[in-house]
């Protein structure tokens, strides 16, 4: 798993559970918040197989970008720029602020993070 054909592999599998998630799953935490979670980890392999970093700065940098989306929709960022009733947008972007979210946005930065550190072998 330490090469980016094995992170770009991981992302496609947790892609295929998200989309079950986003497809079947109706309300609860787990669409709620679990999907939050898992989308952290997911854009993480998508970041590790694309650059060359640290596992430690990958996490905290799609958890910051998380937490900026999320603030985003704080203050109606998608209304701001226009793009209210877009459905690109609305799934990029989302459209309600919910604070446990963030807290979703940092496990996930930390399951992927410990994941890659003691589970994958990465230093």
């Amino acid at each position: 798993m330490r090469t980016r054909i094995g992170y770009l592999a991981a992302a496609a599998a947790l892609f295929a559970v998200l989309a079950f998630i986003a497809l079947r799953v109706e309300g609860g935490v787990i669409r709620t918040h679990g999907g939050d979670l898992l989308v952290v980890v997911w854009l993480y392999l998508l970041a590790r197989a694309t650059f060359f970093a640290s596992p430690w700065v990958m996490a905290t940098g799609v958890v910051a970008l998380a937490f900026l989306i999320e603030l985003g929709q704080g203050v109606a960022l998608i209304e701001r720029l226009g793009l209210g009733g877009t459905t690109a947008a609305e799934l990029a972007l989302g459209r309600h602020f919910d604070p446990l979210d963030l807290l979703a946005y940092a496990l996930g930065g930390a399951a992927a993070y410990g994941a890659d550190r003691c589970v994958l072998g990465r230093s």
